[in-house]
């Protein structure tokens, strides 16, 4: 395993002492660490997430919804093809886009629209800068996609480290602040932001985000959809809230998404998706709406997306809850908003007589971080 993953992973546990057993979710902080939002979990919090919980457990996923998660699992996947230049601009997927022995690229039986899926844009972050990723239309499913590769590099690896909350401030802050002082959306008031995600926020220039523009407004009445593992997930996440401040109405889609908001993000953040209203359609119609909005998937016993626990999650969450592969519809659940852990971390960390690499690997959980209907971090196997 990567040294610079051990260190990361290390440096987002071990701070906190070995307090983290007891419970890492919701509103309270860890070890007598305080939360950066500054709020205490309350009964009235309790009753608030319990009632949401009742409420996500009679919703449905769809056979629709779930071949579209599998669907964005592997075009998350393929972000991992570029560092062997093997995803290529102007081409179909089919037509050697994407690498022929891919199934996913290759066979129109696993992938009906693999001709009509043009790579449009292939992003390579530059030195100091995050946001590895591809622009690709899927003309046979209507739908404009953004990708982001998960931590690959030793930069991704060092903003993974860097772990402290700073103020967040939108990179669209004309577009924001026409939004607030027209009453449309409302001020983020001390938000705040995992720091070194908040550098690939920095990095995203106007000329990115116009690049971004023009190929989706060739495409009007496309969906428009941003997706990401892990990092990636992490960036997706932040570059669909610009997108939603410019106008769109994105569908956010991540697997393993590491907790990146304080408590004023995390609520504004839904309140920008609405979060609510989605999750009270769904509620209502009791059938998942996976149109547009902020969703993550979350594998059992994935550390990643509950970590670092000073932070808290947004969106709405789906659980897989089979640990091993095959991840069909059934192993499939509708959480909601309701941020606390079905589970918690517990054990020892350092085992004298066990490899430190093997013990890291089995500890931290890397198998269900990298497991989401397929192995989501590599260019091989789907």
């Amino acid at each position: 395993m990567h040294l610079m993953m051990i260190l990361t992973l290390l440096c987002l546990f071990g701070r906190f002492g070995r307090g983290l057993a007891p419970r890492l979710g919701g509103l309270v902080g860890i070890g007598g660490v305080a939360d950066v939002g500054g709020e205490e979990l309350n009964s009235s919090a309790l009753q608030t997430s319990e009632t949401l919980a009742a409420e996500a457990s009679h919703v449905t996923i769809t056979r629709a919804g779930y071949d579209k998660l599998v669907y964005f699992s592997k075009i998350c996947a393929l972000t991992y093809c570029i560092k062997d230049r093997t995803l290529v601009e102007n081409k179909t997927f089919y037509d050697g886009g994407c690498p022929a022995d891919l199934e996913f690229c290759s066979n129109l039986t696993v992938n009906p629209t693999a001709k009509r899926t043009r790579v449009e844009l292939v992003l390579e972050a530059e030195r100091n800068e995050l946001g590895t990723g591809y622009v690709a239309v899927d003309h046979g499913r209507q739908v404009v996609i953004l990708a982001f590769r998960g931590s690959s590099t030793q930069q991704d690896w060092f903003s993974d480290m860097q772990i402290h909350p700073i103020a967040y401030v939108p990179a669209s802050l004309t577009r924001y602040n026409k939004l607030v002082a027209d009453g449309v959306i409302p001020p983020c008031v001390d938000c705040k932001v995992h720091r070194g995600f908040y550098r690939f926020a920095k990095t995203l220039n106007r000329n990115f985000l116009e690049r971004i523009e023009r190929i989706y407004n060739l495409y009007p009445n496309y969906k428009l959809v941003v997706t990401g593992h892990s990092l990636g997930a992490a960036l997706a996440s932040l570059c669909g809230i610009e997108l939603a401040l410019r106008g769109f109405e994105p569908l956010v889609l991540t697997y393993a998404t590491p907790r990146m908001f304080n408590h004023s993000l995390r609520d504004w953040v839904n309140a920008l998706f609405k979060t609510e209203q989605i999750h009270f359609e769904s509620v209502q119609k009791k059938e998942l709406q996976l149109n547009k909005g902020y969703f993550r998937v979350v594998h059992t016993r994935d550390y990643i997306p509950m970590v670092p626990p000073l932070y808290v999650a947004a969106g709405l969450e789906i659980y897989i809850e089979k640990l091993h592969f095959p991840h069909e519809l059934k192993d499939l659940h509708y959480r909601g908003m309701n941020l606390e852990p079905l589970w918690h971390i517990e054990g020892d960390l350092l085992s004298p007589r066990s490899r430190f690499n093997e013990r890291i690997e089995k500890w931290l959980h890397m198998y269900e971080h990298r497991s989401y209907f397929i192995m989501i971090n590599t260019c091989s196997g789907f």
